[in-house]
């Protein structure tokens, strides 16, 4: 599951960089410097290290821990948790931003539009998990649980939730060619539109997901029951919280300093 979603990920970013991207206007393609490009190739090492962790090394959820175990026997396996969907993602992008120039112009241009809204979602992972994620009785429930079997369980969590923040801020402030980002950025209303979507899009996978399961992903949705306006004041609170991270990523690749 969690290789087939890595492979519908990457055709679903392609698809939609390469779509809102547009055909007209595009900047010339300007070559990395080989500072610029030695940070690319040590931010893809990084992202891709996360993901193996997040594969390979994140023990996976047991019986003891009901909820985070059931929860992944869904359709959806583990991409059901927002930090599985982020450092894919996460992944991705790079890789992609670093083939793209050499492949297609306009899907180029796409990844430098996708940068802030790629980058939100990892600033909101890292923030949201310590706020709410981290403090939470099930959450520290799971890690005494693999504490028990001599498993690290806390440290490597906290590593991965991290890592998001840290690949937000280098790709916006460092990676990305500072005119072509400035160019490619959305509107404030259209970086909006896009984290409205997708949190719209995130609820409803995880409602569908607890009808089958009968779990939710994280502890507090409990609290949520079938009631719509606590849903609907969630879905509304993390979509402007992920529009203010983009946009404070937005403020950053205007006003900080550039390697090219």
């Amino acid at each position: 599951a969690d290789h087939a979603g890595l492979l519908v990920l990457t055709a679903l970013y392609a698809a939609l960089a390469w779509n809102f991207a547009d055909a007209v206007g595009i900047p010339e393609a300007t070559a990395a410097t080989s500072t610029v490009f030695c940070v690319q190739l040590l931010s893809i090492v990084v992202a891709v290290y996360n993901l193996y962790v997040e594969f390979y090394v994140l023990p996976r959820a047991t019986k003891e821990a009901e909820d985070s175990f059931l929860v992944t026997y869904g359709p959806f396996g583990r991409w059901i948790y927002m930090t599985h969907q982020t450092i894919g993602l996460q992944a991705v992008h790079p890789v992609l931003s670093l083939l793209a120039p050499f492949c297609s112009q306009r899907l180029a241009f796409g990844t430098h539009l996708a940068a802030p809204v790629v980058g939100a979602l990892g600033v909101f992972v890292t923030v949201q998990y310590f706020h709410l994620v981290f403090p939470h009785p099930d959450h520290t429930k799971e890690c005494r649980v693999w504490a028990a079997r001599g498993v690290h369980f806390r440290f490597v969590d906290c590593l991965r939730h991290i890592l998001p923040i840290v690949l937000a801020v280098v790709d916006i402030c460092l990676l990305k060619h500072r005119s072509t980002l400035l160019a490619a950025m959305p509107s404030v209303l259209e970086l909006a539109s896009m984290h409205m979507a997708y949190c719209a899009l995130a609820l409803l996978v995880i409602y569908v997901n607890h009808g089958i399961t009968g779990r939710w992903p994280y502890g507090m949705m409990k609290d949520f029951g079938t009631d719509a306006v606590k849903w609907l004041g969630f879905g509304l609170i993390q979509s402007l919280l992920l529009s203010a991270f983009g946009f404070v990523l937005c403020l950053l690749a205007r006003y900080s300093g550039a390697l090219w």
